[in-house]
């Protein structure tokens, strides 16, 4: 199985593509490489990257940016801290450095990338990509943190604490976490099906509420991908580095805009994820 191809599993897929290849090649045939080519660097962001980063893609195209800039020419680079990686039976997984490899390949540089091996088991090493992200200095979102948490207990045996720890997270969320994973044991569903669910969808499914259906049709996601670029080109991180700033600027555009952005469909598991984060908060999250 490719790189790509494996990258497009979803998350129990892809759980179980790493399990029969590390029963196959369980070591790496190289030993432990403290540099890599860029191809030889892989992504299974449905597993390793903690972040949800389909709706920030202004901030990682800054953050980017940024990395590309600090790495200078491909004909002398300065190479940034090294990519933390995995072998994970077909290859070398990045546990954190995603936006580093996108920064290298913005800047051209393909050889000699500075890596850093984790040496562990998969559960092992989907907790070190918690752990390590929860680190890092582009900032996780409360939401994020939820979801990093719900991983954790969806698939390591890490105590209510150490989750806590890692993630940012009240102990008493953790707890409720716990509940919902056997509710869904007792439901059939897996641990790596629990893990490909964010911790907004696995309450759901514990409840047994089904998933509101949105269809966004080909021509709608067509447009949207064009703004997307535009923004995000256009104004970067300035958005997220400026909420209050950006939101007075919808509102002198048209005083319309956002109660009609919020009635859209498109919106629906936003208003949910908020509404869920304050109540998060009320719990005593940090």
């Amino acid at each position: 199985m490719t790189a790509s191809d494996i990258d497009d599993l979803d998350t129990a897929e892809a759980m179980e593509a790493i399990g029969k290849a590390l029963a196959i090649n369980p070591g790496a045939p190289q030993g432990e490489p403290e540099t890599l080519e860029l191809d030889q660097l892989r992504t299974v962001e449905s597993v390793f990257q903690p972040r949800d980063l389909t709706f920030r893609e202004g901030e990682h195209e800054a953050h980017v940016d940024v990395l590309a800039k600090a790495i200078g020419r491909p004909e002398k680079p300065n190479y940034l801290e090294a990519i933390t990686v995995w072998w994970g039976g077909s290859g070398w997984y990045i546990l954190d450095g995603h936006h580093r490899r996108l920064a290298y390949k913005r800047a051209k540089v393909v050889r000699d990338i500075p890596v850093r091996v984790f040496r562990g088991d998969l559960a092992q090493a989907l907790a070190k990509a918690v752990s390590l992200n929860s680190k890092n200095k582009m900032p996780m979102s409360l939401q994020d943190k939820t979801n990093a948490a719900w991983k954790l207990t969806a698939r390591t045996d890490y105590s209510k604490s150490q989750v806590a720890l890692e993630c940012s997270v009240a102990e008493s969320s953790v707890a409720n976490m716990r509940r919902v994973k056997r509710q869904l044991t007792k439901q059939a569903v897996t641990a790596d099906q629990m893990l490909g669910m964010s911790w907004a969808e696995a309450q759901r499914v514990a409840r047994g509420e089904d998933r509101p259906e949105i269809d966004h049709d080909t021509a709608t996601e067509r447009r949207a991908q064009g703004y997307v670029k535009s923004l995000a080109r256009a104004l970067k991180d300035r958005p997220h580095k400026d909420p209050e700033g950006f939101a007075r600027a919808l509102l002198l555009l048209d005083a319309r805009l956002p109660g009609r952005l919020l009635e859209t469909e498109a919106w629906a598991d936003v208003r949910l994820s908020y509404l869920q984060d304050q109540e998060e908060l009320s719990d005593g999250d940090y």
